[in-house]
């Protein structure tokens, strides 16, 4: 502590400045570049070694560059990469990456392990063929807003977006059961509780709701999915460590998304079935929840 703290000192910004909250100890510039901007305003310039950073300066990595930035109050690190640029300096200093990645490891081997029920004991009868599929008891980004559900081939659907007390708020109508993205400019979101439902002629209204979710939080579940970017995990356990993350941080719908993308690229792992189901049974989709984790029995031979 005594030395990084000697370090920043003989570092230290020049006068008039703002001082300094932490240095850069690793510069690797391979196949990559490394640039700092001053909180105060200026132009992006060559990050050099031992650099001392102030509260607000920015670092900001492209290619397969990576610096280190030490903070001298906690002793605390943080390793910037492109996936976290530009990566603005603060104190108190965030989760260090490792612990970051120890919290999501903790999430995974908190992932219930042993098959789930569906309700397939129930009538038929009792089942819709139509499935809201996300965003459902999720927090999602206020710009990222993607609406998924299953329903029947060939039916047409009146699909709107509602405030918490029931005020419309988007709408479109006669679309088939395929992913929405509302534009920007058609819906614009502030934190908090939102539903959205759709409507066909043959099955009535569903509904479910979703919560927008602050700044702040959004930042938060990026640094954690930026964390594990940067620590160069193989392709998998990356999808399985971002997807933990996320729902940690109780972004269900993009820990789906990300988990459905790995599958699509290892049907056969059965460790990306069986957090999905996760994910599944977090957003009371017990039907799927109970298929991904036979899939996931099924595939590792596991009985």
């Amino acid at each position: 502590m005594a030395l990084l703290a000697a370090v920043v000192l003989l570092t230290a910004a020049p006068a008039g400045a703002a001082p300094p909250i932490g240095v850069v100890t690793e510069l690797h510039l391979k196949n990559g570049q490394i640039e700092v901007k001053p909180s105060g305003g200026g132009q992006w310039e060559p990050a050099t070694p031992l650099l001392s950073v102030a509260e607000g300066d920015q670092l900001r990595v492209s290619g397969a560059g990576r610096a280190v930035l030490v903070f001298a109050a906690s002793q605390r690190s943080a390793v910037v990469t492109s996936a976290n640029s530009p990566f603005v300096a603060a104190a108190p200093a965030q989760p260090s990456l490792g612990e970051r990645i120890m919290a999501a490891l903790g999430f995974l081997q908190a992932t219930p392990r042993e098959p789930r029920a569906g309700l397939a004991t129930r009538s038929p009868r009792d089942f819709s063929p139509v499935v809201m599929l996300a965003p459902r008891d999720t927090r999602i980004a206020a710009d990222a807003i993607r609406l998924e559900w299953a329903g029947p081939e060939g039916e047409r659907y009146t699909v709107r977006v509602l405030t918490g007390d029931g005020g419309v708020l988007w709408e479109t109508k006669g679309v088939e059961a395929r992913p929405i993205a509302p534009a920007g400019n058609e819906l614009r979101l502030v934190p908090g509780r939102y539903r959205w439902e759709i409507e066909s002629l043959a099955h009535g209204i569903h509904g479910v709701t979703f919560d927008v979710a602050t700044p702040d939080a959004v930042a938060q579940a990026k640094a954690a999915v930026a964390a594990v970017d940067a620590a160069g995990y193989p392709s998998v356990t990356a999808a399985l460590l971002r997807g933990a993350a996320l729902m940690r941080e109780g972004f269900h719908a993009d820990a789906r998304r990300e988990l459905l993308q790995a599958i699509a690229a290892n049907p056969e792992e059965p460790t990306l079935h069986l957090l999905l189901a996760d994910v599944y049974s977090k957003t009371r989709l017990d039907n799927l929840a109970a298929a991904e984790g036979q899939r996931s029995v099924d595939l590792s031979g596991a009985r």
